[in-house]
């Protein structure tokens, strides 16, 4: 039992990030298909690690350094997780706490990992890579949003006084000014083929049609005639 002041990380949530973490890399190491099974693994994993941290008074949003301090060491030492992993397990997990908070409401104290796992899917969030998104701000965003923002660029990030993620105050450029210029001369010529083609296309499927009409027409006409 790790025990840091009135914080406890239990052996539950130890043994539960380790052993999904073991059988994550088993099934991505044997097929690219089981990501649904090894998602189901590494959700049940957060659920337990936000589980651990449900009950702790965030400050700015953040843990408290020595309950912080507490988590990332169960996980690195008696869990056996990277330290990459580590940061990634601790971080959205935080933003989880305050994103149930925010959406769905308090967490009790006879809250439960299956209850966590429930309200995450309410949410849509059912892997790793959605609840980052979550908790970026970013789950909302579209494709085309997206993409635009590597293009042209977008405003940095920060955090409120409860460690929700607002509009910084620097834009933050994509691609640079001859960058961005190549790239619209590049997208008219692209539209223009896109459009060329689509007419080709229609106009192919017009002369098929009146093509078919004719037939049936001549048809019709040779059975009258006979």
């Amino acid at each position: 039992m790790t025990i840091s002041k009135t914080f406890t990380v239990s052996e539950t949530m130890i043994n539960t990030v380790f052993t999904a973490e073991e059988k994550i890399g088993v099934l991505k190491s044997s097929s690219r298909d089981n990501n649904e099974a090894a998602n189901g693994f590494k959700m049940g994993a957060y659920a337990e690690v936000i589980l651990s941290i449900s009950q702790v008074k965030l400050i700015k949003g953040n843990l408290p350094p020595r309950v912080s301090k507490a988590v990332r060491k169960a996980l690195l030492e008696e869990a056996g997780i990277k330290e990459a992993s580590v940061k990634r397990y601790v971080e959205n997990s935080v933003g989880a706490v305050r994103l149930i908070r925010t959406k769905i409401g308090d967490m009790s104290s006879q809250y439960t990992a299956d209850a966590i796992l429930k309200d995450l899917a309410s949410l849509e969030i059912d892997s790793e890579n959605k609840l980052a998104k979550a908790v970026k701000g970013e789950a909302e965003k579209s494709k085309a949003r997206l993409l635009a923002e590597r293009v042209v660029g977008k405003f940095s990030s920060k955090k409120d006084e409860n460690g929700k993620i607002e509009q910084g105050d620097v834009f933050k450029d994509g691609l640079d000014d001859a960058e961005l210029d190549e790239f619209h001369n590049e997208m008219r010529e692209l539209m223009a083929a896109r459009q060329a083609y689509r007419n080709a296309e229609a106009a192919k499927a017009a002369a098929d049609q009146a093509a078919n009409e004719n037939e049936t027409v001549d048809a019709t006409v040779s059975e009258f005639a006979a």
